[in-house]
């Protein structure tokens, strides 16, 4: 926690610091010494850039939770989100002896068993994990990849901390308590646990082959769960064209708009069929292959979207189209959790005048991931929160239509998404559908006709013993309450300076006991310990800005 709160000085946030009130005791230990800032020069940098440093100095977990931050514009404000997505793991790759006793000690066999061919420089190193390149005994090529040793520890030591932080921001910063700092680190820890375990990696592999079986468009590799555990990857090595190489792709002979109307329809079917989707497409995660096939690799990240999401969606997405304001606001409402201090009317005016400054007669040339991403940041602003998944979704909308375009100038993302958002909305108001939610509807409404005279039952037997509890809970009273409680333990320190005062000058007027220079030496002890409290106390006053 020193380090942590040394560099967020370092970097100019010394004011969080202190509205945290770190540099009060923390665990027995003093956390901070009040020294000026050295680098007077770091305020030059914009906030958002000196959050980056921040966070890439603290080391991988912070590094990831920066990243999950970029892709949350309901919380950071947009240059910070931009600013974030920069954020890059810088660590060296770890030696081939610790590789090599991971694998030992996970595949219960030692490499040269193993594999007829084991790089011994990693192909890409990251924080949590490094990649090596590799042939196994029937020759096949593959990539292994395996996590660093004890970095498990280390994260779960960063996410204490990290929890910690969120608990004293949620306590002492009253404006941070809207965006739910404890449940949001919580969310954080879930999702960087998972990405540890590589069972759960291979298990979505899984899934999107499943997904894309006979589709001969996509390509997704094979794993090889005999060589995989939960520290190990071990997957088929992809041999194509990074999917921006344009010139690549021409000298191998590929239809480049063919490539992107395959990536575009394959990641489109992710959302809208499967509800399952690679949340991470970036250039280097989609090769191309032979035949336009677009193959998608490293499936750590992934987003799902229900079919109540994705419902709404198509309803705000037709929404957009007609400029239904209404719709809009109203699926945006039903999708998301509305804060007590959200304005309605306000977001209704929000979306138009969004609508207004953003909708343009041609749809080709709406740019569908940046308008979705402009929009939620619009929904954010009004204090309505969204699933997370929903601005993973956005994001890599973005980048899919961003490859789209780099392949093929004349690329349509809308016209592609439009069968799907129909057969969607034709899908909901089919009559099988219609009956099925009915169903469910008549299904609830009568377990709760059966439950409703046994519990009203017994909210009245309670009232009858008189043992029937309601609870309140109070918000915005913590100031009041630590304020309070500051207070009377300055009138506790005062009088027990006063006491100790009176109490020296009964033992001087009564003279007794040993004495020093003519005077009795406790009454001598008590006036130095008391001037000693009421220079500490008249200190604290002092630092704290109220006299």
């Amino acid at each position: 926690m020193r380090h942590i709160v040394t560099i967020l000085i370092r970097y100019g946030f010394g004011y969080f610091v202190d509205r945290m009130n770190l540099s009060q005791h923390f665990l027995g230990k003093k956390i901070i010494r009040f020294r000026p800032i050295r680098n007077l020069r770091v305020f030059d940098l914009p906030p958002s850039m000196r959050l980056r440093k921040v966070l890439e100095e603290l080391g991988p977990t912070f590094i990831k939770f920066g990243q999950i931050l970029s892709t949350r514009p309901d919380i950071m404000p947009v240059e910070f989100c931009c600013e974030l997505e920069s954020l890059q793991d810088k660590v060296p790759a770890f030696d081939f002896e610790k590789v090599a006793d991971q694998v030992q000690r996970e595949l219960k066999r030692p490499v040269d068993q193993l594999f007829t061919e084991f790089a011994r420089e990693p192909i890409a190193a990251a924080s949590l994990a490094q990649a090596h390149t590799a042939r196994l005994k029937s020759g096949e090529k593959v990539i292994v990849k395996i996590q660093r040793p004890d970095i498990e520890k280390t994260i779960r030591t960063d996410l204490d901390i990290l929890a910690e932080i969120a608990r004293l921001a949620e306590k002492h910063i009253e404006e941070s308590r809207i965006y739910n700092p404890v449940g949001l680190v919580n969310e954080f820890r879930q999702a960087i646990l998972w990405e540890l375990d590589f069972t759960r990696e291979a298990n979505n592999v899984v899934r999107f082959q499943a997904q894309f079986a006979g589709d001969p468009t996509v390509y997704i590799p094979k794993i090889y769960p005999e060589l995989s555990s939960r520290l190990i990857l071990t997957m088929e090595r992809v041999e194509g064209i990074k999917i921006n190489n344009r010139e690549k792709i021409d000298q191998a002979g590929l239809n480049s708009k063919k490539l992107a109307l395959n990536g575009a329809n394959a990641f489109l079917k992710q959302i809208f069929d499967h509800g399952f989707f690679h949340a991470d497409p970036h250039p280097g995660n989609l090769m191309a292959l032979s035949g336009n096939r677009v193959a998608f690799i490293d499936f750590g990240m992934v987003g799902r979207i229900h079919y109540e999401t994705k419902a709404l969606l198509s309803d705000i997405l037709v929404g957009v189209v007609d400029h239904d304001i209404d719709k809009i606001a109203d699926r945006f409402m039903t999708m998301g959790v509305i804060d007590e201090t959200a304005d309605p009317k306000k977001f209704d005016r929000d979306i138009e005048d969004f609508l207004d400054r953003h909708f343009v007669a041609a749809l080709k040339d709406l740019k569908i991931g940046q308008f979705l991403v402009d929009l939620l940041t619009v929904v954010a602003n009004n204090r309505i929160k969204m699933p997370a998944d929903l601005y993973l979704l956005s994001k890599a909308m973005v980048i899919i239509e961003g490859v789209g375009v780099e392949l093929d100038p004349d690329f349509d993302m809308v016209k592609l998404v439009r069968p799907f958002v129909r057969k969607l909305v034709v899908r909901r108001r089919s009559p099988g559908t219609v009956f099925k939610e009915l169903k469910k509807f008549l299904e609830i409404l009568y377990d709760w006709a059966l439950s409703f005279p046994k519990d009203l039952k017994i909210v009245f037997d309670k009232l009858k013993k008189g043992t029937l509890k309601v609870e309140f809970e109070h918000r915005g009273l913590e100031g009041l309450i630590n304020e309070l409680d500051r207070v009377s333990n300055r009138i506790a320190f005062s009088v027990i300076v006063a006491g100790i005062i009176i109490g020296s000058s009964l033992i001087i007027q009564s003279d007794k006991g040993p004495h020093l220079f003519g005077y009795p030496l406790v009454g001598i002890l008590g006036y130095i310990i008391a001037g000693l409290m009421g220079f500490w106390l008249l200190i604290a006053i002092l630092r704290s800005g109220r006299l």
